[in-house]
């Protein structure tokens, strides 16, 4: 259709001078759409601007809102694109504010997506772009596919936006599963995918309950008597006395015949079985929903982990989630190299000598510096961080040297001490000290060399006396001879420098990558550990972002699992480091996909029996039979593999 029988059709639509027949596929909804583009918003179907796109930081703020959603949400986005990307399609999942928080494209289609809005950190409100998938959904409340002329955008009209919402607690929205494209296509092609998306987000809804009740009985029903599909079943979440805490939304409509709530009912009432005889029950029991049909029943209790091995979990006490303590022993581990940095650590920090600790980022400068300073005679007295890199100009001399009472306009009445001062008689650590502007190296090179330094306002100067320990992941010397750092400021901070090692390159990675892990778990109130297959991937990654992005990691996969699990499994991990592995651990990492890299890790590790790689990664046999034979996996045997994909170590 051209631009101006598009324009033409929208507005007779929204105009109410149109049929609602005119609108294809979801007529009604997309005709109610195009009148609130018009009615309540004031768009042009011909002067839409194309979707916004958050900066980083504003994107990282609205992330950050929605990391439980993008945690529990991930491995299904992950899997969902994995099914379809062969067509070109690009999967978004975007929060209550329709702002896409994550997404998975086709390599090589970045460019495009940007430029179509199918992008992390596109904002499609309908208020702003009219008529699409996501924003429509976000008033609907129910699957739909807007495809092409749908859009009330003439800039849209080319892309094809199938969606359905996610619900979170009181059958509130928290987000949309999108699945789009810029490639022709019709409602009827997109039937199909309603499907998948429809049991995605659905799936996705009965991971989030679970985790949100994961202290309480949670009761499943079922269609399906082997409960074989989550995305199928429906969940009540029970209190010890046998009452609904929460049901899922449609629980209501099958279960009450008026379709009410079901908070604070009793199960008995409900599915006609007590709760001991559904506790007791080894197998689904049977019972009929509202409408007289047969609905399967399967009750479970929060379980107890255990280790891969078969033995029991040992109890973890739940502590906070600080990313290792604050010792220099347990920083160092069982690495010689760090063993080694730490030992003379120890010998100087009380010498007076200015220390410079130089690693790459998410190394742990800062709690090295912190272990250091716990470590001195001065550990009683303050630590006090500074950014270097992240002071105004302009509050340089009111931030580090502090103020008197009225020293300038909008000063506090009571002045302000200064980080120097805060950090008197204790250490001041001045982080990312490689990137301080250079008008600030002048006055603190002056500061440390006269030891004292005068207040804004003030006219008596203040003696100083600090042990300073600096941090930066530039070479300093290199700086200096570039001009971007002060050479006599360098001699005045480098009494001695410790590098710390980046974790790839330390001994004790395994030890380490556990313990993180275990801490994770703990803080997380569960007890969970890394599956062999798991572990094998954290081992052989590079970690370009060290201790700061293992611990990430761990946090995001113990997250994902959920669902009380005993062990982290492979298809938990966040997709950088998933995707990474493979390449950074040699082999055939370019050319095989993510999944056929954990497929084919588990049925190395399995002897390549196919049941025990199955159950290590959590799915059936018949499936992973399946991956295989999509995948084109092969038997490898002494170095080569085996034609023809034969598994004859097939555990029955």
């Amino acid at each position: 259709m051209s631009e101006s029988g598009h324009i033409d059709r929208v507005l007779a639509a929204a105009r109410g001078s149109a049929s609602t027949r005119e609108a294809s596929g979801d007529s009604a909804v997309v005709v109610r759409s195009w009148q609130r583009c018009v009615a309540t918003y004031g768009l042009e179907p011909h002067h839409t601007p194309p979707p916004s796109i958050l900066t980083q930081t504003e994107l990282k703020s609205f992330r950050s809102q929605s990391d439980e959603l993008i945690a529990v949400a991930s491995g299904e986005v992950e899997r969902l694109f994995s099914r379809i990307v062969p067509g070109d399609y690009i999967v978004l999942l975007t929060d209550a504010a329709g702002i896409t928080i994550d997404f998975r494209c086709p390599a090589g289609q970045r460019e495009a997506a940007r430029r179509d809005g199918l992008y992390l950190g596109a904002i499609w409100a309908e208020a702003e772009q009219g008529t699409n998938g996501v924003g429509t959904c976000l008033h609907e409340y129910r699957p739909l596919s807007i495809v092409m002329d749908d859009h009330f955008s003439t800039r849209n009209t080319g892309l094809t936006c199938t969606v359905a919402p996610i619900l979170g607690a009181g059958g509130k929205v928290v987000g949309i599963l999108d699945v789009s494209t810029a490639r022709p296509t019709d409602h009827r092609g997109q039937a199909v995918l309603r499907q998948m998306v429809t049991a995605a987000a659905q799936r996705i809804e009965n991971l989030a309950f679970a985790r949100r009740h994961a202290g309480r009985l949670l009761v499943r029903l079922s269609p399906d008597a082997g409960f074989a599909d989550a995305a199928t079943e429906l969940r009540l979440a029970l209190n010890p006395d046998g009452r609904v805490a929460e049901a899922a939304g449609a629980a209501a409509r099958l279960l009450s015949p008026d379709g009410g709530t079901l908070l604070g009912h009793q199960i008995e009432d409900l599915l006609g079985h007590k709760l001991a005889r559904l506790l007791a029950a080894g197998s689904p029991l049977t019972t009929k929903d509202a409408n007289g049909r047969p609905l399967h029943v399967r009750i479970e209790e929060p379980r107890k982990p255990v280790h891969p091995s078969g033995a029991p979990l040992r109890p973890v006490p739940r502590r906070p989630a600080v990313p290792l303590a604050y010792d220099l022993d347990a920083l160092a581990g069982d690495d010689p190299e760090m063993r080694a940095q730490v030992a003379i650590g120890r010998r100087i920090i009380d010498r007076g000598l200015p220390i410079v600790l130089r690693g790459e980022t998410g190394s742990g400068k800062g709690l090295f510096a912190r272990a250091l300073h716990a470590a001195s005679a001065r550990a009683a007295r303050p630590f006090v961080a500074v950014n270097c890199a992240a002071i105004p100009q302009e509050l340089v001399e009111s931030e580090l040297f502090g103020y008197r009472p009225g020293a300038f306009t909008g000063a506090a009445r009571e002045g302000f001490k200064g980080r120097l001062l805060e950090a008197n008689e204790g250490t001041l650590f001045l982080d990312e000290v490689g990137d301080m502007p250079l008008q600030l190296q002048t006055r603190l090179l002056q500061v440390l060399s006269d030891r004292e330094f005068t207040p804004v306002g003030g006219s008596q100067p203040i003696c100083l006396d600090v042990s300073v320990i600096s941090a930066t992941l530039h070479d300093l010397p290199q700086q200096v001879r570039k001009g971007l750092f002060r050479e006599d400021l360098f001699f005045r901070l480098g009494g001695a420098t410790l590098e710390l090692p980046p974790l790839r390159e330390r001994a004790d990675r395994h030890q380490l990558i556990l313990r993180v892990f275990e801490e994770e778990a703990a803080a997380a109130d569960v007890r969970m550990v890394p599956a062999p297959e798991t572990l094998h991937i954290c081992l052989h990654y590079a970690w370009p972002g060290n201790l700061r992005e293992l611990r990430h990691a761990a946090r995001f996969a113990i997250a994902v699992a959920g669902e009380g699990e005993g062990t982290v499994l492979p298809h938990h991990l966040p997709s950088p480091l998933g995707s990474s592995a493979g390449r950074t651990a040699g082999g055939d990492g370019d050319r095989v996909p993510r999944e056929g890299r954990m497929i084919r890790l588990a049925l190395k590790r399995a002897g390549w029996n196919v049941t025990a790689a199955a159950a290590s990664l959590g799915i059936s046999r018949a499936t992973l039979h399946r991956k295989i034979r999509r995948l084109g996996l092969a038997r490898e045997t002494g170095g080569s593999r085996e034609a023809g994909g034969g598994f004859p170590c097939d555990g029955g």
